[in-house]
């Protein structure tokens, strides 16, 4: 940027500044109306947690996953517990668990399933269907052989020695059908209730009417809760819990909710006592912080008007924008206490202060909005939407500084008694190796270094892959798993979760079943795709045409003349194999709901949904397997009406964008941050030191990266962008202020009076960074991390690098002040 232009910036804020302060009073009493429907309008601001959140609504994934979501009756479920070593505590306790389940709001639970007694009854209802098609063979044989034998006109043909040991070939039986008779009797008269092979754990599966994700799923769980704590205190020999995906995904909603709080809180508290130490004015340090409070608000205003609610990557931006949005606040508050150390004057010390601070921030907000920005040029939610409220947020607070901030300045006139912040630039200027060559030699060696670094480690696999690492960790989580892990033991993985798959007839979900097992055949158990393949058409018998055909053959021969010839016995017993005159094949509308609601839909049909389960052959916390097996799954080539819904398709979406995006984004927040460098500061030497600075600051942080073993996932890929903008903002800051001193030695000029600021700014920053390390959820910590890394590594290389490139080959002076009144 030309002298001519940079003056044309700082006179443009100036009068606008001027314009504000002339009616200080009114701008203050707009920017409190202007607050207050800011709050108004982000009460009604969500937070989504779910992973499918970070994904554009037109994604496939999203679009199948949000279809089924509209057809199936049942969208998430419950697994409840009742356990105890004496099984006969656990039977009291499960019938008052039942009782209780039982009296839920209907609005919120479809249906609960506690036994299989519906089953059960069904199937002896229907028991020679169900009967397997061998057996009823071998009872229809038997009678016909009995019948022979009793006829006395029979004449067996059969060879004596042919047979057995006897003599005689060994008869059909009619044991295997009574056996299984027997049997079916027995259950139908039994409950079938969930319980555990040693009796000690019983389930019940409470099906919502909501998905997993909605907030009535925290109404729900809390009543679940209120009864579990009931059953509890009534029998205390028990344990009781429960498990799902309504569990995690309300305890991770509730762990991000908690984190956000908590890093804003710790953000705030130790920003405010860091702006105490360092201006030593309570009232400035009002005015900042209610300049910064509007800025904040109307973010998020803008941000529920925009976008309309958070998710994973954007919901905890509240702390990034206060510890990122402050600096221009306090550069102008530190360059205003510079200017009253000189001036008696407040406003004419504001009015300097301004027009020399507002060139520099503006190149620290325009930067740090296009490194924001350059997020949004990807569909990615994950990165749009955070970038999309990053760059509100630098601009919003920056105009919030440049005009609340005054207004409140000028009110509170000479009550603003700020410290010299000179005393924290001597500081700095005693730190700081004063030898440019030198420094510049080893600065631009390291450079070198994590350049190479950077290759090795973007070339190197840097995506993480356990899904683990992406989860929260808190109480309610850990008692999920430990139940998750019991059901899981006692009654098999699978019995609960999976995915559905869509399909438009019930003919078709038998084609999609059928490729499904197909994709297993001949796979060791090890490698299966799939655990558990079932569609309705398996709840109905097998064969039904073969048998009816063999029960007609039973029933004519048990209500034919010679019949009457068996033993009374024999009449007795085979009666009991009589099939009712009425027998027809069953169909999917006989069978009951107590069978057919997983695959019974919103409009009544059934029929149409196939369940999976996911086999031994897919690991569901690799990120990597859960994408090979949604490649696997749609090259089986389903017909286009076909919808598939589950965590593997989002997550294989996900990573997709992320390796497509990733590099448009952080390509964008290059070329978009030196743009703006060399727009503000043209083609010289000032530009070339910033960009120097943001090369080292990014480079260095990146290996620091590589060597701590920090992995790229979904939600900190977004400090590398964020980092760009870091890495120009405070070297831009330095190189600024160096043009504008006349000092011999600018660089450490710039270094003693703007160095301290800009080292307070990486500070709030850094709190706002390292107050996401109290998160629970893991992937929000590790972006914690690894921005926080980015913020020292820029702030290095601009504190220490830039004042030795700036006074690179100018002669060493004796009597050098660090004060700030020495500046031009």
């Amino acid at each position: 940027m030309t002298e001519a232009a940079k003056n044309r910036v700082g006179d443009l804020v100036v009068r606008i500044s001027d314009a504000v302060t002339s009616r200080a009073w009114v701008t203050l009493v707009l920017s409190w109306i202007v607050a207050a429907v800011a709050v108004f309008v982000m009460t009604g601001l969500q937070v989504h947690g779910d992973f499918a959140s970070l994904l554009p609504p037109d994604t496939k994934s999203v679009k199948d996953l949000h279809a089924l979501e509209a057809r199936t009756r049942v969208l998430a479920d419950y697994m409840v517990g009742v356990e105890a070593d004496d099984p006969a505590q656990r039977v009291p306790a499960a019938q008052v668990m039942r009782a209780e389940l039982e009296k839920l709001d209907p609005a919120l639970v479809s249906g609960i399933t506690a036994d299989e007694h519906g089953a059960r009854l069904f199937a002896w209802n229907n028991r020679f269907l169900y009967a397997p098609l061998e057996d009823i063979q071998r009872a229809r044989d038997a009678l016909d052989e009995k019948i022979a034998e009793a006829n006395p006109l029979y004449v067996s043909l059969d060879d004596d020695d042919a047979g057995s040991s006897n003599g005689k070939q060994a008869a059909p039986s009619a044991d295997d059908l009574e056996k299984r008779l027997d049997e079916a009797e027995a259950k139908s008269k039994d409950s079938g209730a969930f319980v555990s092979k040693d009796g000690h754990l019983q389930l019940f599966i409470v099906r919502t009417t909501f998905t997993a994700d909605d907030d009535r799923g925290a109404v729900l769980t809390a009543d679940l809760q209120h009864i579990l704590d009931r059953v509890q205190k009534q029998f205390p020999a028990v344990r009781v819990g429960m498990a799902g995906d309504v569990i995690n995904t309300t305890a991770e909603h509730k762990s991000l909710i908690r984190g956000v709080v908590t890093s804003t809180l710790i953000t705030v508290g130790l920003v405010i006592g860091a702006l105490l130490l360092f201006y030593r004015s309570f009232v400035g340090v009002g005015a900042l912080s209610w300049s910064l409070t509007v800025g904040v608000l109307c973010t998020f205003a803008v941000t529920r008007l925009t976008i309309g609610s958070l998710n994973l990557a954007s919901s905890f931006l509240s702390s990034i924008v206060i510890g990122n949005g402050i600096n221009f606040g306090m550069v102008l508050l530190a360059r205003y206490g510079e200017e009253r150390q000189k001036h008696l004057d407040p406003k004419t010390a504001l009015h300097e202060a301004v027009r020399g601070a507002a060139p520099g921030t503006l190149a620290a907000a325009l930067t740090a909005s296009v490194a924001y920005i350059s997020l949004a040029v990807t569909p990615f939610r994950g990165f749009r939407d955070f970038g999309i409220i990053g760059a509100a947020g630098m601009m919003l607070c920056w105009v919030s500084a440049f005009t609340v901030l005054p207004a409140a300045l000028t009110v509170v006139g000479r009550r603003v008694t700020l410290g010299d912040p000179a005393r924290f630039g001597s500081v700095l200027a005693r730190i700081v190796p004063r030898r440019p060559r030198t420094v510049t030699a080893i600065g631009l060696a390291i450079l070198v270094l994590t350049t190479g670094a950077t290759v090795r480690y973007l070339t190197s696999d840097p995506l993480e892959d356990n899904l683990n690492n992406l989860r929260s960790e808190n109480h309610d989580l850990d008692a999920e798993n430990q139940w998750m892990s019991k059901f899981d033991k006692a009654f098999g993985s699978g019995i609960s979760g999976g995915f559905a798959i869509g399909t438009g007839s019930p003919a078709e979900a038998h084609d999609v079943a059928a490729k499904l097992e197909a994709a297993d055949e001949g796979k060791l158990d090890s490698k299966h795709l799939f655990s558990r393949i079932s569609t309705l058409e398996d709840a109905l018998p097998k064969d039904q045409q073969k048998k009816l055909a063999l029960l007609a053959e039973v029933r004519e021969m048990l209500d034919g003349h010679l019949f009457k010839h068996l033993s009374d016995e024999d009449q007795a017993r085979y009666r009991k194999l009589r099939p009712p005159d009425d027998l027809r094949a069953l169909t999917e509308d006989d069978l009951p709901n107590e069978m057919a609601w997983p695959f019974t839909e919103k409009d009544d049909s059934r029929g149409k949904l196939v369940l999976a389960n996911t086999g031994h052959g897919v690991d569901e916390w690799r990120i990597t397997s859960l994408v090979d097996f949604a490649k696997q799954l749609r090259a089986l080539d389903f017909p286009p009406d076909v919808v598939i819904g589950g965590t593997a398709f989002i997550f294989s979406d996900m990573l997709a964008a992320m390796e497509r995006d990733g590099p448009r984004a952080t390509a964008a927040a290059i070329v978009g941050s030196g743009l703006v460098v060399l727009m503000l500061l043209g083609w010289g030497r000032h530009a070339r030191v910033t960009l120097a600075c943001a090369g080292l600051g990014i480079t260095g942080m990146l290996t620091v990266a590589w060597l701590m073993g920090i992995k790229v996932n979904f939600l900190d890929f977004v400090a590398l962008p964020i980092t760009i903008g870091i890495g120009v903002d405070y070297g831009v800051n330095i190189a600024a202020r160096a043009r504008l001193s006349r000092h011999p030695h600018p660089g450490f000029h710039a270094l003693s009076t703007t160095g301290p600021v800009v080292a307070l700014c990486s500070y709030t920053t850094v709190v706002g960074y390292a107050s996401l390390l109290f998160s629970q959820n893991k992937g929000i910590h590790t972006f914690g991390q690894s921005a926080m890394i980015g913020e020292l590594t820029c702030l290095t290389a601009a504190l220490v690098l830039a004042p030795a490139l700036l006074d690179f080959g100018v002669r060493a002076q004796s009597g050098y002040s660090v004060s700030g009144s020495t500046a031009a």
